[in-house]
This record gives structure tokens, sequence and C-alpha cells, in this order.
């Protein structure tokens, strides 16, 4: 797994920031964010990185079974408030099994999302410092 800068007094969702090409990535803890079954992170722990309308943010994941591409006709609707703050915006069926599509940029409520933002900031400031030093 990629080395994630832990700053003091992270909240616990945020397992950390990955340094990508200068940028500070906040990595999200999907098992303590959805209060899932505890995830200890090891060598081969996967993270994806989500690109949205405003930062990069990336989500530490327990595995990935498959990658697939899936025509936009194939995605079924979820009923309004069928899940926390409409999160999961569809399902898909990939080999028999449902699956729920999130939403990057509806996982976090506004006030985390703003969070998020002053301890990136904080991260990419201290990036860019020891950048300097270098």
């Amino acid at each position: 797994m990629a080395w994630l800068s832990r700053p003091p007094g992270l909240p616990s969702l945020l397992a950390g920031f990955l340094d990508l090409r200068g940028t500070a990535i906040p990595i999200i803890r999907l098992d303590r964010l959805f209060d899932l079954p505890e995830q200890r992170a090891g060598l081969y722990t996967p993270l994806i990185i989500l690109r949205g309308p405003d930062t990069p943010v990336g989500v530490l994941v327990s595995s990935i079974r498959h990658i697939v591409s899936a025509a936009e006709t194939a995605f079924l609707p979820l009923p309004e408030r069928h899940t926390f703050h409409d999160c999961a915006s569809a399902t898909v069926e990939v080999d028999g099994d449902m699956v729920h599509v999130l939403c990057p940029e509806r996982i976090l409520l506004e006030n985390e999302r703003s969070l998020l933002a002053g301890f990136q900031s904080v991260a990419q400031e201290r990036l860019h410092h020891l950048e300097e030093q270098h």
C-alpha cells in the first residue's frame, strides 16, 4: 500500500493523505464512514482515487473483485432516500450481483467536505514546505 501521511488531529474516518505527484489526496476509510467492520490496512490494500467536481479524494477499500464498464442504460435508479444522503445513485448487475454505484460528490455531507478541505489545505501546505526543503 502507498505511504500515507497522517498529521496529528485527523478525524478517524481519514486514513491520511497520499502524495500523488505533488497533490495531497485525502484518503477516506469507508469502513468507518459507513460503520462497517474495521478493516486493517495491509501491504496490498487497494486505494481508489475518485475524480469529482472539486478535488480528487481517495477511498480505502477492502478488495476489488472486478473493474467493469457498464453502459448508462444498465444503471437502475434507486428510490429517493434509499441510502444515507443519497450517496448511491443507482445499482448495476455485475456477475449476477446487484452493486450500488456511489456518487463521489455525495459520499460526504457538506460539513464533512468543508472539514476535509481544511485538512487537505494544511496537508498540501506541509507537502509544499517539504518539497521546498529538498
